[in-house]
């Protein structure tokens, strides 16, 4: 595959990661009714790390500590976000978390880096269609600092994607990742068991109800798509990354309607416009000082 085809493929991986995540929200929806969200996700990431085991080079401290660091952040991510949609709207809570989109390239100048105008113009779009998509009224001041962690949270992920996938390979990096996301989540599940009590166990209990759902979430959704996430990001920008995964909000509407009922309006599809106009943007070309910031993909 010649090199100037490479991110263009590398956004349509992303694309297609970004589709998935669509699939989570009213698959976890359905799932929370059932089981607590803490033993939920550490349910899925116990799925993936099982699924991936077998391709993890063990003994390599080089990937064990840079899967720490991405599964640091984005274990962040995952309970501010959870927390923050306690205190606040769906809505509201995905159009702040999709502000990582904005995130991202605002934090590239602390690192030393220069960023060009077409990739600002394709932040604005798709700060605008997350705006679009998902803004609502109606928070507090706790859920809002909470999901703007969260936010940050995701952008340093990605960020962290940029630097280090490139050094592992794709299946060996998504798996140390999912094994350490996987020992993390105990943390979550004992907060909440001790939040609610005696009533703990027989709320785990609902998770034999949903089961398919959990093995998607797991083998699927954490698994297989951390798999393609990790492989894309280590031949496209951090800036790249997030502007197609600003379509998060899109995808969960669309997916929700179907899945749930939701109602999926004209505000949903114009937004998605948005995004898809700021993903055409961040494909047009660089120059060579910005194309060149990346190291070479393994193969």
């Amino acid at each position: 595959m010649s090199a100037s085809r490479t991110p263009v493929v590398a956004s349509l991986v992303l694309l297609l990661v970004t589709l998935c995540w669509g699939t989570t929200f009213p698959a976890m929806k359905a799932v929370s009714q059932q089981m607590p969200p803490g033993l939920m996700v550490g349910t899925r990431w116990v799925l993936a790390a099982l699924a991936l085991a077998p391709f993890i080079d063990w003994r390599n401290r080089r990937l064990w500590r840079d899967a720490a660091l991405l599964a640091a952040a984005l274990f962040a991510s995952f309970v501010l976000q959870v927390l923050g949609l306690t205190l606040m709207s769906a809505g509201r809570n995905a159009f702040i978390t999709g502000l990582n989109v904005i995130m991202v390239p605002l934090l590239l100048p602390l690192l030393g880096r220069r960023i060009g105008p077409a990739v600002w113009v394709a932040v604005v779009l798709a700060g605008a269609g997350i705006v679009v998509m998902s803004y609502e009224q109606g928070s507090s001041l706790l859920g809002d600092a909470l999901t703007f962690a969260c936010a940050l949270a995701f952008a340093f992920y990605v960020l962290g994607m940029e630097r280090f996938a490139p050094r592992h390979p794709a299946l060996a990096l998504a798996g140390a990742q999912a094994v350490v996301m996987a020992l993390l989540t105990p943390l979550w599940i004992g907060v909440e068991w001790w939040l609610q009590g005696a009533a703990y166990p027989a709320q785990a209990a609902g998770a034999l109800q949903v089961w398919p759902e959990l093995l998607y979430l797991g083998v699927i959704c954490s698994g297989l798509i951390l798999i393609l996430q990790t492989w894309a990001q280590a031949r496209a920008s951090a800036v790249q990354a997030a502007v197609v995964y600003a379509l998060e909000p899109f995808f969960a509407a669309v997916f929700s309607a179907w899945w749930l009922a939701e109602a999926f309006g004209l505000r949903a599809m114009l937004g998605g416009a948005l995004v898809i106009g700021a993903m055409i943007v961040s494909q047009w070309p660089q120059r060579p000082h910005q194309g060149a910031e990346h190291p070479h993909a393994p193969n």
